[in-house]
């Protein structure tokens, strides 16, 4: 996975920091070899934790549109062999010396950084790699479809992990370099051989990482491309919450099998190029993990449907609807929590479709509530634009947010479901305009997240995590809690186990490291500083209490503010290393 693995191999492996702090301990289990930051997913009742490490950062877009990128894997493993260093194009981005160097295997940062940002030969970079710290043993990386000799050509993230140690995950598809040459036409009688990287089959799937084997979940439809299965949490006695491809529409299916026939580049290719583009059918899903450790076919779940009723509104043109849903959570009860496209045929909605203003009936995905073969509406689709819910307890317990307009903005406010009361209640956060969304809830009606907050004396808004008791209603900044000379600041809270014991992401100042994973220092020889997001535990110190930080400037009773933004170019990465399709 590396171009030298002899000096990444001497690195340090782990670096464990921690804060005796009033409330918390902070230990910072994040800190690994490969990549310079890395983001919280899960926490067990035992410790064991997953968190997931970027590969590249996407910062912006150039002033050809394009996605330009922050290279965080140290040593990526460009393959020379398909860069043709004979070409004029290729040679003008070095220098004499470099392009000696590089053609004979050579490479120091700045040839490195040349090779990614251009990528002569269209090598696929993965965004994430992901990791499993057991007990007191170091975090491991867990390949789920990348090879045994990594090529980090595509993105692997782990997002839960169950009592049992199971973890479950997604990756996405791996590719080879193959040759191809296109059929011959009336205006190519003698068409070029060239070479393309190829994918397999399935643009992504589910993973389950058990006692050190790994499975990855089929989808119950795999045609014309072989699908797709996205595994987002577990439950202690091994149910699966995610989503997959269910199936696909008459008319989809002719159209790529008269588009995908091979003549002008690789089937597999157009599949997944055609898949990535949202061709199939996409239900919510629970798998059983059995007991010789293989995963049972799936329970498809259905979909809030027009006005609630779980049917579907047959529309035509403008009118249309492709329903969907999604499980992110399911608890030991086998009730999942989720978000489902919900419709109203009474109800119209003025939309732009290609170059047209067209009215259509309103569709928007909400928060839905899976239990015996029903689907639950969560939220007044009336006050809230859209929802989701994302995690619920053994207590039966749901937490989830809506969205809609507050202050002139969209914001996203959190909310708790009592399943046996059947009453949902929101909850403001830090203040009534604060963007909050929670991200996990243990047994004892703890929730963690994050939410803005407004910099003291400015209209900023920044991150933070929080938990929030639901029998004392308490919301609370964790930062507060972590004392007041803590290094870190805690921007997002993932999850919260049974103990109290919460994992989250935090930002902290580090050494800058190059693209070979060597310190920069400035021209005095000091070593750069820079703010990079770390995996820490907030371990509950016995009998502690908040300390008296009072020259902090962070302030919650603000009403107004600028518009949300985040920290850093950190605040965009966030979303891809929560539960989310990859």
């Amino acid at each position: 996975m590396k171009l030298s693995r002899i000096s990444l191999a001497i690195l340090p492996l782990l670096s464990l920091c921690s804060v005796q702090a009033a409330v918390y301990n902070v230990v910072e289990i994040g800190e690994v070899s490969e990549v310079k930051s890395t983001y919280a997913s899960a926490i067990n009742d035992s410790g064991d934790a997953v968190f997931n490490g970027a590969i590249r950062l996407q910062t912006g877009t150039n002033a050809s549109g394009l996605p330009t990128y922050d290279y965080q894997y140290f040593n990526f493993p460009i393959n020379l062999d398909a860069i043709d260093f004979e070409d004029e194009t290729v040679q003008a981005f070095f220098t004499d010396e470099q392009l000696a160097d590089v053609t004979n295997g050579n490479i120091d940062n700045a040839i490195l950084n040349i090779l990614l940002n251009v990528n002569f030969a269209g090598q696929p970079i993965g965004n994430a790699i992901n990791y499993l710290k057991t007990g007191s043993l170091l975090p491991q990386n867990i390949l789920l479809r990348d090879s045994a000799e990594p090529t980090r050509g595509n993105s692997e993230y782990l997002y839960d992990v169950n009592n049992a140690g199971v973890a479950v995950g997604v990756a996405t598809t791996t590719f080879t370099l193959q040759s191809y040459t296109p059929d011959v036409t009336d205006d190519e009688s003698d068409p070029e051989t060239v070479e393309l990287w190829v994918p397999e089959a399935s643009y992504q799937l589910g993973a389950v990482v058990q006692e050190g084997q790994v499975r990855t979940i089929a989808a119950p439809y795999q045609e014309l491309g072989g699908g797709y299965t996205v595994a987002r949490a577990i439950s202690n006695n091994g149910l699966i919450a995610g989503f997959g491809s269910s199936g696909m529409s008459d008319a989809t299916k002719e159209l790529i099998e008269d588009s995908c026939t091979g003549a002008t580049s690789p089937v597999a290719l157009c599949l997944h190029n055609r898949a990535v583009a949202g061709s199939y059918q996409q239900r919510g899903m629970v798998w059983q993990i059995q007991a010789d450790g293989s995963v049972a076919a799936p329970e498809i779940l259905g979909f809030l449907g027009d006005k609630n009723t779980g049917t579907a509104f047959d529309g035509e043109g403008a009118n249309a609807i492709t329903y969907f849903s999604v499980a992110n959570d399911v608890n030991d009860n086998g009730v999942a929590v989720g978000r489902s496209l919900y419709s109203d045929s009474d109800r119209m909605e003025r939309v732009r479709v290609g170059n047209q203003v067209v009215d259509r009936i309103v569709r928007a995905q909400h928060a839905s509530l899976y239990v015996e073969d029903q689907v639950l509406p969560l939220v007044d689709p009336l006050e809230w634009s859209i929802s989701d819910a994302v995690a619920i307890n053994n207590n039966n317990i749901i937490v989830g947010y809506g969205q809609k307009s507050i202050n002139s903005s969209a914001r996203n406010k959190m909310f708790y479901h009592d399943y046996s009361s059947g009453e949902t209640r929101f909850v403001d956060g830090f203040f009534s305009s604060s963007t909050t969304l929670p991200r996990a809830i243990n047994d004892s009606n703890q929730v963690v997240g994050q939410a803005e907050v407004i910099l003291g004396g400015t209209t900023t808004r920044r991150y933070h995590g929080f938990m929030y008791d639901i029998a004392a209603d308490s919301f609370i900044d964790l930062n507060t809690l972590t004392g007041c000379d803590s290094p870190y600041t805690v921007v997002d809270a993932a999850d919260i186990n049974n103990n109290g014991d919460i994992l989250a992401t935090a930002l902290t100042m580090k050494e800058r490291k190059d693209l070979l994973g060597e310190v920069v220092v400035d021209a005095q020889g000091n070593p750069v500083q820079e703010e990079l997001a770390v995996t820490i535990k907030l371990q509950p110190v016995a009998n502690g209490e908040p300390e008296d930080c009072s020259s902090e400037e962070t302030e919650y009773e603000r009403k107004g503010g600028a518009a949300g933004f985040g920290w850093l170019t950190l605040s965009a990465a966030l979303v891809w290393w929560r539960r989310r399709k990859a």
